[in-house]
């Protein structure tokens, strides 16, 4: 789908605020009611859009601790480590990469002691080589 102008105006502003209703996005990008809902209608049956997500507080995030966790992963066995750390809550995403690393997992645990037993579940699975750690310190931005 070729996407227009107001098109992209339009998902930036759902990713500032997704819970907007179709009238204050219109007032918003100074477009009709009428056609902010025919295009939020199109960008979803097109796939465009897929859902809508909750956005964390940063006091929430405050009282949690979030690590990236990088992964090399043995060959053919991408799959397995997928199915394996899909099962554990910890794990918030899972991205496949390129370079000298596999995979890389998002994590958001509640102490250090369960991102200590996360990282060691997640180093004894089958198919995972190697991994390598780093916490979030703090948050710049995120236009997700």
């Amino acid at each position: 789908m070729e996407l227009s102008k107001n098109d992209k105006r339009l998902l930036k502003a759902l990713q500032r605020n997704a819970r907007q209703s179709v009238s204050e996005l219109a007032r918003e990008l100074d477009l009709s009611r009428t056609t902010v809902q025919k295009r939020l209608t199109a960008l979803e049956s097109n796939g465009v859009i897929t859902g809508y997500k909750v956005k964390l507080s940063d006091s929430y995030r405050a009282e949690t601790i979030q690590a990236y966790v990088n992964l090399v992963v043995d060959p053919r066995k991408g799959a397995m480590v997928t199915s394996a750390l899909e099962k554990l809550p910890q794990v918030e995403a899972l991205y496949t990469v390129s370079g000298k690393i596999d995979m890389v997992a998002l994590m958001r645990v509640h102490s250090p002691a369960e991102l200590d037993t996360t990282l060691d579940r997640i180093g004894e699975t089958e198919g995972v080589r190697d991994t390598d750690s780093a916490i979030v310190l703090s948050t710049k931005f995120d236009r997700r």
